[in-house]
Formats: structure tokens, sequence, C-alpha cells
């Protein structure tokens, strides 16, 4: 019923959006007769007639686009007439409406001066596009968001997006490298992958197509990026599935609309190099003319990482016996009161068929020929050392058994810029140690194993036509192509340390095997979303779109013991897929929001959006609908926002129909898991330079996915994914920035409360408090020195905690400092920056991801110790081409 409701609200906006008119009573403030003739009679002389068509009608009867256009008119009309003072105040009521506004390029140089100086000299008000999916006054957004700019990122000295999230309010980070490289649960929701946010790079989604996981190593330009727009809380009235708790928005520079000559050439690069042999290089070059833009961007990265081989999990020297105390024995009950060392000794024969070997001892309960253990003797444990020695400290595949987690990773864009039209491609890649997720219990590692390589692609096509002041159209089409190469290997061995060999083995002398297994998928989704935004009256925005997919999954890899598993492999599955291996998925989702400002200070916002879904011909989740309502409230200096919002995670490809030898049940019905949220916070502009922002937020989660134990018809068990739990988190954040002439500084924090309500646990992992802080400094004119910090309270993990398997139960609390000194224009266009990180050289450590058991996966990654880097950032200054 209420999905039928929605379906028939959002159709007859979008009716009304597209075909419909709105009666509005504006006396004579009818926009699109008044605009023009102001810029006639400007354009004449009739100053007086330019005052009287426009200045009643800027406050009141004008669309927000219409009293932009009118407040620049107005201000070119009083600087006509050398009024400054209202010339600069027209300028700056303009920059609040639309901070992104620039002066046409036949704009008078007098009138071009006077709009960079009033930019310059008022506090910047940042416009971010990630909320509505428009241009937006980021305090007056239906959503809690932070924007973090290109310039935020020179100045802090980011080298990769992972960085970014450290200093970010709300993210739990636990940087793993592995197969992930860095895992991060936002808003206290922990997970088995990246896949709860949604990551945009100029609309287009780089979520995976099978698992919906975000892999963010270090293969992201940053040459290249205007801001990043996070936000927080559910998205799905405007981004359907997946924005579950929040959205990262990565905005590119248009270089179409870069400042100076209408012909230019320009070149943004940065070199870096520092320790573990790390060093990168990343940078654009861009071109325009007045009608066309282009630029290629560029990243090549690579490093030797942390080398972990002091820490037990990691260490893959030969064996010595000292290491097989207590690896082999065989003690204690199973389920029915049987001792297991008598169950083995009856399965094996080994007594029967090694009656007298020296290289086990067997223990008798009292009066009775009932094995109650079975250990090894330093024989044994020297032996199995031995046997073991044909795999560690030994070779694989032609190469040194040793730890190695380098990285080669580097991505290519090109963009196309013209009036209305962009058109963009992008292509990256990581190839990446798996290691350091496993132990030595799992795997074995060399330089070319086990590496985890991804590649993505990204063709898209944006088109944004704006009509008249009143009407917009934007269409994005892209099509995507996701990748793990052939060459993606992972390695498992049997051997008596991970005591997948025993007694029997060892007795008969069994020499340890590894195994190689390469894999390789392929998946494509083309997408097209077609956005409309519609202004009836000058206090009633519409937001409105249509969203289509269509894709191609392949669920199961295809597996091979020869590399390029793409030509060598095949499905190898536990369970049979009816249909196959690839599966054809629909999705389409209609949204429309309305903003309504009754009075100037009070604006209302109401929204929803209908998804539906159909993986082949019967499948999918069916119909869902979110909806999501706010009013923002301004008083004095402070801003008040309410915010609820729903929104939906549908169940992967991966947890629907990807099986393993442990987990052979798909669940095709999976259940999407669901959210209710409230966020109230409270804005408060303190004076011109300080301002602060806190926000309470409380989340319900029902449907969460985890992996229970299911019993088969033959008796056995094995995994499955199933909506099994409910969720309740709540929390504060709060953020504050000070900005005055040679100082800038920022802090936020975060506390968080998340309970499994099924377990009445709390979810691992997750840390009570966390605090970030950072300032920047000007020492002189050309040398500044950045210092930041990040404080993170005691993670409770493992027993007494709902998600983790982990050993340990609590891990300590920590505090990172890093600096930055940074030399600007050592030349025209050059900057030096010197960078520390992990200041003070803390030696901590964060939980494991998915199960952490340390067996299969390790319970704890040891972070960075400190390390130095120096980079060179180089700004080739546009010059206008000669013209002909």
């Amino acid at each position: 019923m209420h999905t039928r409701f929605y379906i028939l609200f959002i159709g007859s906006l979008l009716v009304r959006t597209l075909f419909g008119t709105v009666a509005v009573a504006q006396g004579n403030c009818d926009e699109s007769i008044a605009i023009p003739e102001a810029t006639k009679r400007y354009a004449t002389g009739n100053f007086d007639d330019v005052f009287a068509l426009l200045a009643p009608c800027t406050e009141k009867g004008f669309s927000e686009t219409g009293r932009v256009q009118a407040l620049k008119i107005l201000s070119m009309t009083y600087l006509a007439i050398d009024s400054l003072q209202q010339s600069s105040k027209s300028i700056s009521q303009l920059l609040t409406l639309n901070p992104a506004f620039e002066p046409d390029f036949s704009a008078s140089p007098r009138y071009k001066a006077l709009f960079r100086y009033v930019r310059e000299s008022q506090e910047q008000i940042v416009q971010v596009t990630s909320v509505s999916k428009k241009a937006e006054n980021i305090l007056y957004v239906p959503a809690t968001i932070m924007v973090l700019t290109g310039k935020d990122f020179a100045q802090r000295g980011y080298q990769d997006l992972e960085q970014v999230l450290h200093d970010l309010p709300g993210f739990d980070v636990m940087k793993g490298n592995g197969v992930g490289y860095s895992y991060f649960y936002q808003r206290g929701y922990r997970s088995i992958s990246n896949d709860r946010t949604l990551m945009l790079i100029d609309g287009v989604e780089e979520n995976d197509l099978v698992s919906n996981h975000i892999l963010i190593s270090p293969q992201y330009a940053l040459s290249n990026i205007e801001r990043v727009e996070v936000i927080f809380g559910p998205a799905s009235t405007l981004y359907g599935a997946n924005a579950f708790v929040g959205v990262i928005n990565i905005i590119t520079k248009n270089y179409r609309d870069q400042p100076g000559p209408s012909r230019q050439i320009g070149v943004t690069a940065n070199a870096r190099a520092g320790g573990l042999n790390t060093h990168f290089m990343d940078g654009v070059i861009w071109g325009r003319t007045s009608d066309v833009a282009f630029s290629i961007t560029g990243r090549i990265f690579h490093s030797d990482e942390r080398d972990l081989s002091g820490y037990s999990q990691w260490n893959f020297d030969s064996r010595t016996a000292a290491d097989y105390t207590g690896q082999l024995d065989i003690t204690g009950t199973d389920a029915n009161g049987n001792y297991r060392a008598q169950n083995y000794l009856n399965n094996s024969k080994l007594l029967t068929r090694y009656p007298n070997s020296n290289l086990y001892n067997v223990t008798y309960a009292p009066g009775t020929n009932t094995a109650t253990a079975l250990t090894l003797t330093p024989q044994g444990a020297q032996k199995a050392a031995t046997l073991d020695n044909n795999l560690f400290g030994n070779t694989f595949n032609g190469q040194p058994v040793r730890f190695s987690n380098t990285k080669n990773d580097w991505m290519i864009r090109a963009k196309l810029e013209f009036k209305d039209l962009t058109i963009s491609f992008l292509n990256w890649k990581t190839n990446e140690g798996a290691t350091p997720w496993y132990t030595n219990k799992t795997t074995l590692s060399t330089e070319g194993s086990p590496r985890w390589i991804t590649q993505n692609r990204a063709f898209s096509i944006t088109y944004s036509k704006p009509f008249n002041d009143k009407f917009q159209l934007v269409n994005i089409s892209s099509y995507l192509l996701h990748e793990i190469n052939g060459n993606t290997n992972l390695v498992t061995y049997n051997g008596y340390y991970n005591s997948k060999l025993s007694f029997l083995e060892l007795a008969k002398d069994s020499i340890p095997k590894a195994t190689a297994i390469y894999q390789y998928r392929l998946s494509s989704q083309l997408r097209n979303e077609l956005r409309l935004f519609w202004s009836p009256a000058y206090n009633v925005d519409v937001s409105s779109g249509i969203e289509v997919r269509s894709g191609q999954i392949q669920v199961n890899y295809l597996n091979s013991t020869r590399p390029y598993a793409d030509e060598t492999g095949s499905v190898v599955s536990n369970a049979a897929l009816g249909g196959g291996n690839n599966f054809r998925t629909t999705d389409m989702g209609i949204y429309s929001q309305v903003t309504y400002r009754p009075t100037k200070d009070l604006k209302l916002v109401g929204g929803v959006r209908v998804d539906n879904n159909r993986v082949r011909s019967h499948n999918g989740y069916g119909t869902v609908a979110n909806p999501r309502f706010a009013a923002i409230y301004n008083y004095s200096k402070f801003i008040f926002k309410a915010i609820y919002a729903e929104a939906f995670k549908d169940a992967s490809f991966l947890q629907k129909y990807g099986t393993t030898a442990t987990r052979t049940l798909t669940n095709p019905g999976l259940s999407p898991e669901r959210v209710k949220n409230l966020d109230v916070s409270a804005y408060f502009q303190a004076t011109k330079q300080l301002s602060a922002n806190i926000v309470g937020y409380y989340a319900t989660y029902s449907n969460a996915v985890g992996v229970a134990q299911v019993q088969l018809e033959t008796g056995g068990t094995t995994q499955q994914f199933q909506a099994l739990g409910r969720r309740e988190i709540w929390g504060l954040q709060g953020e504050a920035n000070y900005k005055a002439t040679r100082v800038n500084a920022w802090m936020n924090f975060t506390y968080t409360n998340p309970v499994d309500q099924d377990t009445e646990q709390r979810l691992s992992d997750v840390a009570d408090y966390m605090v970030n802080a950072g300032g920047d400094y000007q020492i002189l004119p050309k040398l500044h020195l950045y210092v930041s910090g990040n404080y993170v309270s005691a993670r409770k993990t493992g027993a007494g905690t709902s998600g983790s398997f982990n050993p340990q139960k609590t891990f300590p609390a920590f505090f990172v400092m890093n600096s930055n000194l940074t030399y600007h224009n050592l030349v025209s266009g050059m900057n030096l920056q010197l960078s520390v990180n992990n200041l003070l050289n803390n030696d901590y450590s964060v939980p494991g991801v998915r199960e952490a058991d340390n067996t299969l996966y390790t319970n704890f990654y040891p972070q960075d110790r400190r390390y130095v880097s120096f980079g060179i950032f180089y700004t080739l200054t546009p010059k206008e081409s000669v013209q002909k």
C-alpha cells in the first residue's frame, strides 16, 4: 500500500515536472521577462530602469537561479554608478547563493577585480551537490555532510584516499593491506567488507558489481580532485541500494570553468618518495579553448610496504622443532564425550601400522587401553620441521618463500568537456600482495604469490542542459567493467605446521605440498540516470529522476592451477547454480524530492525513492520504497536540522549466489537490510573565523546479513548467508573550524554505541571515542607547518562482542601524530613538502577483519611506524595561446 502511494506521488511530480505549469502570483516578478529586459537596459545605460525591474524581486519573486542572475546585473549596475559598497553587497549575496559563480569572460576588468576581492575577503560558503544531486549551500542541505577540498588535501599532505578516512568522524579504519588494503566501518556498522557505503566519482559508482565492496587502495589520483563530499547516514532516497550508512562522492575539477584566459594549457604534478621503497607520481595535464576543455589525469604507485616477518604470523623462515610445541597434539573430547586421541587411533590405525614409532607418545586413562592424548616427541617435532622445510625457507614456483607485500597500482583518466556535455574514461588497476590478510598457517608468501589484482574501467557521458531559470535536465550514462585479473592467486598448503598433515603422514614421511589457485572474474553494468530540476515558484524546488541499470554479473571465480585463469580456468563450485554462473540483473529507480521554504529562515524537505530489482526472470528483491524528511531552521547564528531517512542494502551477488568449500548453500531470496535513521544537529557560527557543529543520531537496522550454520539433508552442515540480525546504533559526532590570517585549525570527535539487539552485545572492533584535530600555521610568508593528531579509544573484540572470533578481547587506545612542512614557490609554481607520518613512532595495531580468528584471517594488523617522505608539487601557470 505504501509503495503504491509512493509510486503515484513520484509519478505525479514527474508529470508536473515535464509537462505541468503552475500559476504563481508573482506580480511583475516574471524572471523570464524581467531579467532579459534588465540586461538590455544595463547595456543601454538606463540604470534606474534596471533597479526598478530587479530590486523588488531579488528577495522574493525570483527562483534561486533567477536571483543569481539578477544580483549579477545589479552588482554591475551599482559599479557602473560608482557605488562600490552596494556592488560589493550584491556580489556577496550572489556568492551566498552560488559560491562557484564566476563573472562572464566579457565582464569588465574592474568588475572582475571587485568580484575577486569580495570572494577572497568574505567567508567562503561551500556548495555541495551530493545530497540533492544539485548545487546547495552546505549549511542548508537535508543531510549531515563534510567536505574536504583539494586545498585541504595539499595542506594536510594526503598521499592517498585511505589517509583521508582517518581524519573523518565516524570512520573506524582497519588498514591491513592484503586483499582489501583498508577496511572501514562508518557510524559503527561492522561488516565483512566496505559495502555499506556508496562511493562515486563525478556521479559514477565505484562499488564492486559483485560484492559491493569499495577498494580504496593507493590507485586513485589526487591531482584532479576539486573536493570530496562525505554524507553521514542513509541516502537511499536519491541513490537507491547501498547508500546504506553514507556516501563518499569525489568531485573532480571542471577545467572548462577554470578562471583565466579563454585559451590556456596547464599542468599539475606531484612526485613523492619515502621509506619502504615507496614512490609515486600523480598529475594532470589539461587545456581549453572557448568551446572545449580536455584533461588527462594519471597516477603510478609502488611500495614494498612494511615487512611483517618479525611477527610469528608472517614468519616464513625455516621451521625448527620449537615451532611444533603442542602443534599436532590431540587432546580432549568430542561433542559425544569420546576422547579425540582414541578416535584418531581408531580411524588411522596408527598403532597397528607404526607400533614402535619414536615420533609420538600415547597417554592412556588409568587402568584402561583408552588413549586420552597423542603428543609429539622431540624427534617427531624435528621431523615435522624437516619435512615442512620443503616449503618454509625454500622456494615455491621458482621464487623464495618469504614475506612480501609489494604494491604496483596505477590509474589513468581522460575527460573531454563541452558546454553541456562531458565525456570521461576511467581505468585503474591494483596489483597487491595478499599475504597480510592471512597467517603462515593458511598461506605461503613469495614475491608473486599470493597476489590480488583488480582492474576497473568506467566510460561515462554526462549531459547537463539548463533550459531556463526554472528547469534543468542532467543525464548520466555509464558503462562499468569490473575485473579480477586472471593472475590473481591465493596459495594454500597441506603441512604439519598448519595441522593439515598429522601423525600418520609424519610416520609415512609425507612431504607437504603447496598449491596456487589462480582466479578470474568479470562483470559489467550499463546505467542511465535522468535527473530533472524544476523551480515552479521562488520558494519551491523539485528534484526528480529515473535510473535504470542492466548488468551481467559473474558470481563464482574461474579457478585454475595455472596463470591466466581467464584462459585456463573453470568454475569449481560445491553448489550447482541453475542457469549457470552468470546472472542478468535489471534495476529501476524513480525518485523525487521537494524543497519548500515557507519563510526565509525555514526549509522543509520531503522525498521518496522507489526501487525495483529483478535477477533473471523471477529472482531479486522486488520493490522497495525509502523516504526522507527534513526540517532546517536558521535562527540568528544557529542552524538547526532534524532529518529522518530510511534506506536499504541489497544483499550482494556474492552473498546470494557465491559459494566456497565451507559455504555450499546459495540464498537467492536473501532479503535486503533495512535502516531507519534520525539525525538532529545544531550549527553555530560564533564569529567569522570560528564555527562548530554537533550531530546526534539514532539508527535501527533489521535483516542484518550474517553467516549461519545450516543442516544439510545428507546429515552434514554448511554455511549460508542469511538475514539474521537486528542492530541499534546511536552516537554523537561534532566538528569545529577556525580560520584566521595565519592559522587554520580544525577538529572533530565521535562517540559510538553499536549494539547487536539479538545477542545484546556490543559490535566488535568499533571504538567508543575518536578525536581528530589538525592545524596549519604560516611560519613565514612561504613556509607553512601542519600538525595533526588522531586519538582512537580502546576497541572491544572477540568473546563478549558480536561479529568477530578474535582471540583477543581488546585493542588498546592509541594516539598518532602526523606533520608536514611545506615551502611554497621555491620557484614559480613549485612547492616542496616534507611529511612525517606517525611522528612519535608509536607501535600499535588494529583488529583484523572478517572472522579475525588468527587461523584463516589474522586477528590483528600492525600499523606503520614512523614514515618520512618528501614531495615536490608543480603547477604550470596557464598562459593564453597566441590569437590568430
